[in-house]
């Protein structure tokens, strides 16, 4: 997805967001800001750029300059802590349903998860109102609902790729992972980042919940935001190779993967709440749309 406009007033106030979370010196916080309005100056970066390579830029200025190298990591505990809270109304409901429906629950819940946001533009949580958030999410619908295809991408697949997204959400995964893997004949290869990068599930995260149980729980080889080939480590790479599937979650996923699907040839599933006007409209959907789409135009 390329960047737009509107992804130029979004990354200058990520800076300042995520400057605040790294540091309480305003003489850093300013340094921040005027090196990020330099180089968004300097760079031609919506037409060279995804959104999601504009916040990891900025991410890590913030790390070089604050020495700050994980701002979220106090939001990221109580994100697992809380969605942990959370899991068992998930798994009950699941329960309670025919495979098919359960299939779909599982999934909305783990779209649900993605609402577990702290860097969208426009788009406001606190764990205060999360819990009613994302209750009220599970009893709403998908309006891009790919679930059908998604099935039968699994039912002939044995190797599959699940690229998680934020901490807290990939609770969910884990319940949806589950249910996959009770149902096809599949392998689960569930590959976190390397090392923070906003609130992005790391290793740590994914041992935390137990992700491990219905998983191989590996690593991109990158800290960056969504799937940058280019920082990717080599075994990371011969793995996506082998893999039949592709399921990516998030908005950092769906804006960095839509740009080099021709070269990974994979179906992938997006799933994703739609938080960003820009994604929405990508997508055409309204913001705040769930979204499970399987694309697979390049096989």
């Amino acid at each position: 997805m390329k960047g737009d406009l509107l992804c130029i007033p979004c990354t200058l106030r990520a800076a300042y967001d995520i400057a605040a979370k790294a540091t309480e010196n305003e003489d850093l916080r300013r340094r921040i800001i005027t090196e990020t309005l330099k180089w968004l100056n300097e760079n031609d970066v919506l037409s060279n750029m995804t959104p999601a390579m504009l916040h990891t830029y900025v991410f890590r200025l913030v790390q070089k300059i604050t020495g700050n190298r994980d701002p979220f990591a106090y939001l990221k505990r109580e994100s697992n802590k809380l969605a942990m809270r959370l899991a068992p109304i998930l798994k009950d409901e699941i329960r309670r349903q025919s495979f098919k429906d359960s299939f779909k629950i599982a999934a909305l819940g783990a779209v649900c998860g993605n609402a577990i946001d702290f860097e969208v533009e426009g788009y406001q949580v606190s764990f205060g109102d999360l819990e009613k958030s994302l209750l009220e999410c599970l009893k709403g619908d998908l309006i891009i609902n790919d679930i059908p295809k998604l099935i039968d991408a699994l039912s002939k697949s044995k190797l599959v790729l699940y690229l998680p997204d934020n901490a807290g959400e990939i609770v969910f995964d884990k319940i949806f992972i589950e249910v996959i893997v009770d149902n096809f004949p599949v392998k689960v290869l569930a590959a976190v980042k390397s090392g923070p990068i906003l609130n992005d599930a790391t290793m740590d995260d994914a041992l935390e919940v137990g992700l491990n149980e219905f998983a191989d729980v590996i690593t991109t080889g990158s800290d960056s935001i969504g799937l940058n080939l280019n920082e990717c480590s080599e075994d990371f790479l011969k793995r996506l190779k082998n893999v039949n599937v592709i399921i990516a979650k998030g908005q950092g996923f769906y804006e960095s993967i839509t740009e080099i699907e021709h070269i990974i040839r994979k179906p992938i599933a997006y799933m994703l709440k739609a938080k960003c006007s820009v994604v929405a409209k990508s997508l055409n959907v309204s913001r705040g749309s769930n979204v499970v789409k399987l694309v697979s135009k390049y096989l």
